[in-house]
């Protein structure tokens, strides 16, 4: 999935519903509308452009993540147009970004982005960025001023005070715990990374190396990890491949869900299901996960059992789940009522997966 942002962006940068009758012999026969996952377009008219406005007509450029506010505005990382894209109220609207390639920081109207990737929201409604092209972690206020939170700039790998460290390029994910603490998901070095309270960024899990190797924070191994998320008793997640990672909060590493040895498609128990390639991963309040997987979108239950909410196939089709179809579809996000919202990269939409 890296490889496949990173060589997207850099060749755009440079160049019906089933009715149950009753059979009882008292009661009439009645309909009963029998609730299902449907897909429609919430935002953007498919042209890869830059455009603000009204859900329907505005356009993105690579869309790359979701986050959704408390107060229920959707940000989304407009990564081609060097954006953040902030969606309330039918409107969609430049939070921050000047619309070139930059990465400048201060208040919304100068602040630059290169390729704006994955997003993070804490409890105060603060935006935490990661940027496809610079190794940093920003902050964006809600209120738009941008800020760095940790990173020197220098593509490399050094722990240490949050002014000195530095990440790798194309980090891939990022959650924030109950404490304020941010974990980053540094993919070129194959670590999750933990940027504390304190100000000092520590190494959390894995040792640097490619591999699939469960165990101590120390030993273990991260093969192609792509998506963090953390749940209520502050485990982590990880979408690695072909497989959901867990790490506990002491960094123990073990494998919840998939194969990391087989890729393929299928739903069921952890052991048996199989996933293709993972581009990101939600969880909702419940502590169900979410993957976007090969242009299907995966609910994983707290046991680890697969199932496909949506997704058929590479193209874009709205309408019932099972017919649906997404082209590179990338972040997600789920809001309070359990709809899910996705990135579709290639598609240049927001999509939305209702339970209806």
């Amino acid at each position: 999935m890296r490889t496949s942002i990173v060589l997207f962006l850099s060749l755009l940068t440079i160049g019906g519903i089933a009715c149950k009758k009753s059979t009882s012999t008292v009661t009439p026969p009645t309909d009963k509308r029998d609730k299902r996952w449907v897909v429609t377009t919430f935002a953007g008219n498919g042209i890869a452009a830059f455009n603000d406005g009204p859900n329907s007509s505005a356009s993105f450029r690579a869309p790359l993540d979701v986050v959704i506010a408390s107060d229920g505005a959707i940000y989304v990382a407009d990564a081609i147009n060097h954006r953040i894209r902030k969606i309330a109220q039918g409107q969609v609207s430049t939070f921050a970004g000047v619309g070139f390639q930059d990465t400048t920081s201060g208040d919304h109207s100068i602040a630059g982005f290169a390729h704006p990737s994955y997003l993070a929201l804490d409890a105060m409604n603060n935006l935490y960025t990661l940027d496809v092209n610079d190794p940093r972690v920003r902050k964006v206020s809600p209120l738009g001023y941008v800020s760095v939170v940790a990173g020197n700039g220098i593509n490399g790998f050094a722990d240490g005070r949050v002014e000195l460290a530095e990440f790798g390029s194309e980090c891939a994910g990022i959650a924030i715990d109950a404490d304020k603490n941010i974990y980053v998901l540094d993919w070129r070095n194959r670590r999750v990374r933990k940027v504390t309270v304190e100000g000092e960024v520590k190494t959390f899990a894995g040792n640097g190396q490619i591999g699939f190797v469960n165990g101590a924070q120390d030993v273990a191994e991260f093969f192609n990890p792509s998506g963090l998320v953390i749940d209520r008793q502050s485990n982590l997640f990880v979408g690695d491949q072909s497989c959901i990672r867990k790490i506990t909060p002491a960094g123990v590493v073990s494998t919840f869900s998939g194969n990391s040895s087989v890729i393929g498609y299928k739903d069921g128990e952890p052991g048996e299901a199989l996933f293709s390639e993972i581009n990101d991963i939600t969880i909702d309040e419940q502590g169900n996960i979410y993957a976007s997987d090969d242009n299907r979108i995966r609910k994983i239950t707290p046991q680890g059992v697969v199932s496909t909410i949506a997704g058929n196939g590479a193209g874009y089709i709205d309408g019932e789940a099972n017919i649906a179809r997404f082209n590179d579809p990338v972040g997600l996000a789920v809001d309070k009522q359990g709809n899910i919202y996705v990135a579709d990269d290639h598609n240049n939409r927001i999509r939305k997966i209702s339970f209806e």
